[in-house]
């Protein structure tokens, strides 16, 4: 154990939920996280789709200054017990939350006592940015692991309309002009009151146009909605969620699912996570017009950079954005008990 710290193993759903407000103070306070990493955005996803617990609090003095949120899942098909990250499959940035004092050795520290447990085969973790202590430590304390590179994001300027790239500025002007002739076009944010109609809006939207491709979209899975539905208010009270509609004429044709970073942030980004565009609408593309607006409304929000996440879609190309990549590393139990000095006795 580091000096004056103290790692907690929890195993159980009611001990990580008592944590939330620990959790949110050390999200807070930690520059390099993302709204993806708060309890709000994690803890629901938990209760959709969680297996076995297997999260790291790191306690110094009793204050929470770190969290490394894993589990076990065991592979249907394989046996295979895999320790992966909460959020895995569905979360774009993924990482534990520390206090900027802690460091890459005090999070090796908690990274040791899921190595000395039994009940995982292999480590998978991906989706990290390459300041990472977590990335940092596993390279500094897996005997025998290995970094990759997975999948990279895409990120922009917030930038008003007329400050887009030339191609994309005249293709969204023209369209919104085009909708404007057409009714009442209005860009609006949900709140308490109305996100369950922005919501149900996304899905059917984001399905219709799925469906259109052949494609069943991630809706179809009943733990995604349960889980959306779980966390969408909570991050609407902690004041990160951005739910963006597009109205024609009071319809909605277009949502923009998004996550913003707190305010006092240096370089304050907001994710675009999921949209979702009315494919009855496809002459006056919505998805066009939504993006360029919602970038305007972050940009007045004080918004540095709007970031899109993971996917190669053709339109990324169209909106000039720059890769950021991410990383990932592998890691076998028994790899690390053969190569280990002592980190795991046999």
């Amino acid at each position: 154990m580091r000096k004056g710290l103290r790692y907690e193993l929890i195993r159980n759903t009611n001990e990580l939920e008592q944590l939330t407000p620990e959790w949110n103070d050390l999200w807070e306070a930690d520059g390099h996280a993302t709204p993806f990493q708060t309890p709000a955005w994690l803890v629901p996803w938990w209760h959709s789709f969680g297996a076995e617990l297997r999260t790291i609090a790191i306690r110094r003095h009793d204050a929470l200054v770190g969290l490394l949120p894993f589990y076990v899942y065991c592979e249907p098909r394989s046996g295979e017990r895999q320790l992966l990250p909460l959020g895995v499959g569905t979360t774009d940035y993924l990482d534990g939350v520390f206090s900027p004092q802690l460091s890459v050795d005090d999070v090796s520290g908690a990274l040791e006592l899921l190595y000395a447990q039994d009940d995982w085969d292999a480590l998978y973790v991906s989706q990290l940015r390459l300041a990472s202590k977590i990335l940092e430590a596993l390279e500094l304390s897996a005997p025998g692991g290995q970094r990759i590179e997975t999948q990279s994001c895409s990120r922009m300027p917030a930038v008003p309309m007329g400050e887009l790239p030339q191609k994309i500025r005249r293709n969204a002007m023209y369209y919104r002009n085009r909708a404007q002739r057409a009714g009442h076009l209005e860009l609006t944010i949900a709140d308490e009151s109305n996100w369950p109609e922005a919501f149900d809006a996304l899905l059917r939207l984001h399905t219709e146009r799925w469906r259109a491709h052949g494609d069943p979209g991630v809706f179809a899975d009943e733990r995604v909605i349960r889980w959306h539905r779980e966390s969408l208010p909570v991050l609407e009270r902690l004041g990160v969620l951005r739910l963006l509609t597009l109205r024609l004429d009071a319809e909605i044709i277009g949502v923009m699912y998004a996550l913003l970073d707190p305010p006092g942030r240096t370089d304050r980004t907001e994710y675009f996570y999921l949209p979702g565009y009315s494919i009855a609408h496809a002459d006056l593309r919505p998805g066009a017009v939504l993006i360029a607006l919602a970038t305007e409304y972050a940009a007045e929000e004080g918004v540095r950079t709007v970031d899109m996440l993971r996917g190669d879609e053709e339109y990324k190309k169209i909106w000039h954005m720059e890769r950021t990549r991410t990383f990932g590393f592998v890691s076998y139990r028994e790899k690390m008990r053969m190569t280990g000095e002592g980190v795991m006795a046999a």
